[in-house]
């Protein structure tokens, strides 16, 4: 990464930006099959890999999958330090009209609580 900032085209809480900085300044986003809505964001310390997109500023950078780029423009990245557990979170997405409430899991409409694919209680990978 260089010297400068390049700025996603999602918005990015100062939360976000800070709990990026605590978790040793990088965490890459990426999507995949599951979740209780038949896709869900993954947040990892995954270096990039071919293909991704990165951005941030030396400190706090954000590395986004091919996929992840195009179903996160025009959203929020937020981070919950009050949330159970404290997690990153994906707000006002305009590209997932159906999603669960958690904001981790999106695709379909939500089949309610206590689905065995719930994310919401996972903690981040590197709790």
């Amino acid at each position: 990464m260089s010297d400068e900032t390049v700025f996603p085209p999602f918005r990015v809480s100062e939360a976000a930006i800070g709990q990026i900085e605590a978790v040793g300044g990088s965490v890459r986003i990426d999507i995949a099959a599951g979740g209780c809505c038949g896709r869900k964001y993954v947040f990892t310390a995954d270096a990039a890999v071919a293909g991704d997109h990165i951005f941030g500023c030396p400190g706090a950078t954000l590395v986004l999958s091919p996929v992840a780029l195009a179903t996160l423009t025009g959203a929020k990245l937020d981070y919950g330090a009050a949330l159970k557990p404290p997690r990153f979170r994906i707000t006002g997405n305009p590209n997932t009209a159906e999603r669960c409430p958690c904001n981790r899991s999106f695709g379909s409409q939500w089949p309610g609580r206590g689905q065995p694919d719930c994310q919401s209680e996972l903690p981040m990978p590197w709790d």
